[in-house]
């Protein structure tokens, strides 16, 4: 499938990442108290600790391999099957590790949450997305989460009713992550019959994951730990706000970065058919994109969040307001740093550049977060956050010069900084008007896109001409 049709599939799925959480955020946020969906979010990022080891690196590793395979379908048949043997092992080690946590080590205020959400480390064991992702087959992956996404915006409609009702609210995510996971098994192509295992197969995939996993331990660190070390430094209320924040930012950027899964894979097969030329092509046409994309994003978040969050969340999270603007850099900073280190350093097998980036950001984020976190209680955890992710893409621009020329991928950053800064400029003259919070939003959204998007077409911006382009060819056509 075209890199095109897999990148509108995936911009479908992400989009619906940002239209539910539009849906049920603000019920959710109104029905129950931010304690309550603070105490969710705290054992869920210690559950996701459990889960990021019941899978090593076997989400990044699995998707690589088998793109590099595609042009041999016994070696993906052998490849999907040993990476589902090394899983069972991986999964049992894990939840056996959980279950001696819970019984000796956590809290049993929290012991029913524990048990619900310990599922989500068992679900891996039958999660076969990456074969699908490595197939770039990312139509049926947008089909499966289009339905989690359905069922589970239903069921909290149907069942949140009250505020002690947040531990269902857990049931209900675990519940449609499981859904999920069972249905991309009727997808599974006929030619994958079930092969016997091989020892060294599954030793090799072991090895080959733990390298990937490294990076992704020291990356759940700075994301995953956050909120962790606020419900340990501060309250479950300030984990609440720091976890919607990060919610929202996280949304915004996954639009942006949603090309990745889909690039990450063409990558990896051109990798390994020796085609680096089309590598170069391929990452210096994403790198001005995300960089067009991004900055727009951060003005657009910055100068609507007064008005949007007590529209969005309501009274009770005023706080999230302040978080999300000073936040807003990393949405730049991820960009970079996804580009850089999963879509070009995985496919070419450079998890050790990887590893270095990521291991100094999480050792600059657990630092700062000691430090700021019992002072400034989740915008600590804010400040640390914009820190070791600047951090983090900063180490991956002097590492990855070995691997790619990064001289022309910068030729036209000044034009969408400058197009930035007088956006930021216009819609600062707005910011006095006194209009309903929804009439604002839209104007000052309506407003930045317009003026932006002139101002790129002004500079002759390559990128804003292929939007330009796109958009119109799109017109035509329907």
């Amino acid at each position: 499938m075209s890199i095109a049709k897999n990148y509108l599939y995936n911009l479908i799925l992400t989009i619906s990442d940002i239209l539910v959480p539009f849906i049920t955020i603000p019920y959710i946020t109104r029905v129950l108290n931010p304690d309550g969906i603070g105490a969710v979010s705290f054992t869920n990022s210690v559950i996701e600790y459990f889960t990021m080891f019941s899978i090593l690196g076997l989400n990044l590793y699995g998707p690589r391999e088998i793109a590099s395979s595609r042009n041999n379908p016994e070696k993906i048949r052998t490849t999907f099957w040993n990476i589902q043997y090394a899983k069972v092992f991986t999964v049992i080690t894990s939840y056996t590790t959980f279950l001696i946590f819970f019984f000796f080590f956590s809290n049993e205020k929290y012991h029913s949450l524990y048990i619900i959400q310990s599922f989500i480390i068992l679900n891996n064991l039958f999660d076969i997305t990456f074969l699908f992702s490595g197939l770039e087959d990312f139509q049926k992956i947008t089909i499966r989460g289009l339905l989690v996404k359905i069922v589970g915006a239903s069921l909290i409609f149907l069942l949140i009713k009250k505020p002690s009702d947040y531990i269902l609210y857990a049931l209900i995510n675990v519940l449609s992550t499981l859904f999920g996971t069972s249905i991309m098994w009727f997808y599974l192509p006929k030619n994958l019959k079930i092969t016997n295992f091989s020892f060294e197969d599954i030793k090799n995939h072991l090895f080959g994951s733990l390298k990937l996993f490294i990076p992704i331990l020291a990356i759940q660190i700075y994301t995953v730990l956050d909120k962790t070390m606020v419900g340990v430094l501060s309250t479950e209320a300030e984990v609440s706000f720091y976890t919607m924040s990060q919610r929202l930012v996280k949304i915004i950027l996954a639009l942006i970065t949603s090309l990745g899964p889909v690039m990450m894979s063409r990558i990896s097969n051109l990798v390994s058919t020796d085609q680096h030329e089309k590598v170069e092509g391929y990452i210096s046409v994403i790198f001005d994109f995300v960089t067009y994309a991004s900055i727009l994003a951060i003005i657009l978040t910055v100068f609507t969040m007064n008005d949007f969050v007590p529209f969005f969340f309501g009274s009770k999270f005023l706080k999230v307001k302040d978080l999300i603007i000073y936040i807003t850099p990393i949405i730049l900073f991820i960009s970079w740093s996804n580009l850089f280190g999963i879509q070009l350093m995985v496919p070419m097998k450079k998890e050790n550049y990887l590893t270095i980036s990521v291991i100094i950001g999480a050792v600059t984020n657990f630092t700062l977060n000691l430090i700021l976190i019992p002072k400034y209680q989740s915008l600590g955890a804010v400040i640390g956050t914009v820190i070791a992710e600047f951090t983090v893409t900063l180490v991956l621009i002097i590492l990855v010069r070995k691997l790619i020329n990064l001289k022309p991928l910068f030729n036209e950053v000044w034009k969408h900084l400058l197009a930035g800064l007088a956006t930021f400029s216009l819609l600062f003259f707005f910011t006095k008007i006194n209009i309903s919070p929804f009439i604002n939003i839209i104007l000052k959204i309506s407003i930045g896109i317009s003026s932006y998007i002139l101002i790129e077409y002004i500079l002759k911006s390559t990128t804003n001409k292929m939007i330009i382009q796109k958009i119109l060819g799109f017109l035509k056509r329907t």
